[in-house]
């Protein structure tokens, strides 16, 4: 199998040849630069033989034209956060303006697709990054604010989560034109301790839903990202995508619980908040990589890091899961 092949049969719970793996991190204060976000990309994907990329534009770029300002920090370890919001009133949300999602900020993450698609080897599937509406308002207002317009003058927040869908769209519709294959999409606050079923129902998944069948017809690898402690996992199993990802090693459920609740591709199986950072933790890597390649009669799991690979994680921990995998080849 080339790795088109061995992740296109991964999502349909088909057999394949090895465990289908791929890995993937931020590159704080040099992701903001096209060239190289797609230079770091390319490199990481050689690396460690990756069987396909998860394209990782900074995570504060749907906002910036919104009016969010940034905070950045020094070295390449710590990514930039907002240093101010572009939320303030609840009446901010009626005036955002309309865009397309092909220019402004958005552009330089098209722009690094772009000029990775010129070098990507062939068989070597990409999907663009993307986050809930509800996840950048979040971060154009922070949690606390945005729970409370939420709560207090929704219909205003909604005004605001229509726009912020209908530029998401453009982005992605844009990015599947220069060559992605698919999304992942990230929820951050599908979670029991921030909101309740009816806010997940009416304030994520609605809008979320709008966003997935817009790419109808043009993507086969979508990735739904649910991200944090205490997820709606259940809420969320059946979105119409061909895998689902969490961290399903720190913070559950774990995969054979959600097993009972989905029969969608698993994308995950190795713990990036604690085994890829504690020492000497190749035996409990080598059991992670194992337990994955066996579920299911090899059957539809990809593994992959709950979430991003931490900075600090040891570069031989990344060879080792690499080998480890090779390992599973029949």
């Amino acid at each position: 199998m080339n790795r088109r092949e061995r992740i296109q049969a991964a999502l349909q719970k088909k057999e394949t040849d090895r465990l289908p793996f791929s890995l993937w991190r931020h590159f704080p204060n040099l992701d903001h630069h096209p060239r190289k976000l797609a230079e770091l990309s390319l490199e990481y994907q050689r690396k460690y033989d990756l069987d396909f990329i998860k394209f990782t534009p900074y995570g504060m770029l749907a906002t910036i034209d919104w009016g969010v300002k940034l905070k950045f920090f020094p070295g390449f370890d710590l990514a930039t956060v907002a240093a101010e919001p572009a939320i303030h009133s609840a009446d901010d949300w009626t005036k955002l303006r309309r865009f397309s999602g092909t220019d402004g900020e958005y552009l330089h993450a098209l722009e690094g697709l772009r000029l990775t698609m010129l070098e990507i080897p062939k068989d070597v599937p990409i999907i663009q990054t993307a986050f809930s509406p509800l996840t950048n308002a979040m971060k154009m207002a922070g949690e606390a604010q945005l729970l409370k317009h939420l709560r207090e003058e929704p219909e205003k927040l909604e005004k605001g989560l229509e726009v912020i869908t209908e530029v998401t769209i453009g982005y992605l519709k844009e990015s599947m034109k220069r060559g992605a294959e698919g999304v992942f999409l990230s929820t951050q606050m599908s979670c029991y301790d921030k909101i309740s079923l009816e806010e997940q129902e009416r304030f994520v998944r609605k809008y979320d839903l709008q966003v997935l069948e817009a790419l109808k017809g043009i993507t086969w690898f979508n990735v739904l990202h649910i991200h944090g402690s205490q997820v709606m996992f259940k809420e969320c199993a059946d979105y119409p995508v061909q895998a689902l990802n969490w961290h399903d090693q720190d913070d559950g459920p774990g995969m054979d619980e959600a097993r009972k609740l989905t029969d969608k591709c698993f994308m995950g199986g190795l713990s990036h908040l604690k085994v890829l950072l504690e020492e000497n933790a190749e035996g409990k890597i080598a059991d992670e990589v194992r337990d994955a390649w066996n579920r299911d009669g090899h059957r539809g799991v990809i593994l992959a890091p709950g979430c991003v690979v931490d900075p600090k994680t040891p570069e031989k921990y990344l060879y080792h899961i690499r080998d480890c995998v090779y390992a599973t080849k029949k």
